[in-house]
């Protein structure tokens, strides 16, 4: 008798669990994506801090006042996320310190360390979104490649590879003139865009099946800018574009991957709503 009461005690904790386990990953990833996205949120205006910096730097100061609107959003982006568990974080840790000291120094840097101290705090930022996403079970959903995993990986990689184009054609065209070693590498960077959209929408696609109205958009974006690079800086050594409309001709192209960031993070939150 005893035996079976332990049976049927064991059996019922069973079913508990078996029914409760789907509600805590849903609630779990429901919190991860929230974190996510405001992550997101601060990885589009780092690499705007970033773009408009180098600019300034190079001897653009009409930049400064979207410079100073940009700073203060970003202190609105940390200042959201530092109430969630990402405080615990080492990464984050890390991240915070950087950011504290580069906000600090960076109209004073030389332009080339400008842009690395950036590449290297959103290098940082990037990792730790992908750790996020591991830790709330986001890199993938139902099976390995169902497409979840390249929105961490090569979509945002590829607002990354954008990001530093920006930054890097901004302050040529904010200087008025290039040197060899600028040119070979916003060729290269031209090459990693290419590449790694190319990847980025075309998975996108076929595991979508076409559910995502913003890739055409974000697709088309990328091949426009790519051909503003060529002939504004790649052609010549010393650009016409102002630094002011190239910038914002690349913020359009991110904004566009950024686009279709969003609409999965929907999809997604759809999915996981409580």
């Amino acid at each position: 008798m005893d035996l079976l009461i332990a049976a049927a005690v064991t059996l019922f904790l069973v079913l508990i669990l078996a029914f409760k386990k789907p509600w805590q990953n849903s609630a779990r990833r429901a919190q991860g994506l929230a974190q996510l996205k405001s992550l997101r949120q601060l990885l589009e205006h780092l690499q705007q801090h970033r773009g408009l910096s180098t600019g300034y730097l190079g001897g653009d100061h009409s930049l400064k006042p979207k410079l100073e609107q940009t700073r203060a959003t970003i202190r609105t982006n940390l200042n959201g996320l530092d109430a969630t568990s990402l405080v615990e974080h080492e990464r984050w840790v890390s991240f915070t310190d950087h950011w504290s000291r580069l906000e600090r120094t960076a109209l004073s840097l030389p332009v080339s360390d400008n842009l690395k101290q950036h590449n290297q705090l959103i290098a940082n930022l990037l990792q730790l979104i992908e750790d996020i996403a591991a830790r709330y079970q986001l890199l993938f959903l139902s099976h390995p490649g169902d497409g979840v995993g390249t929105l961490w990986r090569e979509l945002l990689y590829t607002t990354e590879w954008l990001g530093q184009a920006r930054a890097l054609g901004t302050g040529i065209a904010a200087a008025g003139n290039s040197t060899g070693v600028e040119r070979i590498r916003l060729s290269f960077l031209c090459e990693r865009i290419q590449a790694l959209s190319a990847v980025a929408h075309n998975t996108l696609q076929s595991q979508n099946q076409g559910g995502l109205g913003s890739l055409q958009e974000a697709s088309r974006t990328v091949s426009t800018l790519l051909s503003v690079i060529e002939t504004e800086f790649l052609s010549e050594a010393a650009p016409k574009l102002p630094a002011s409309a190239y910038f914002d001709q690349a913020s359009q192209t991110i904004s566009a991957q950024f686009a279709v960031v969003d609409e999965m993070l929907r999809m997604l939150q759809g999915r996981y709503q409580a």
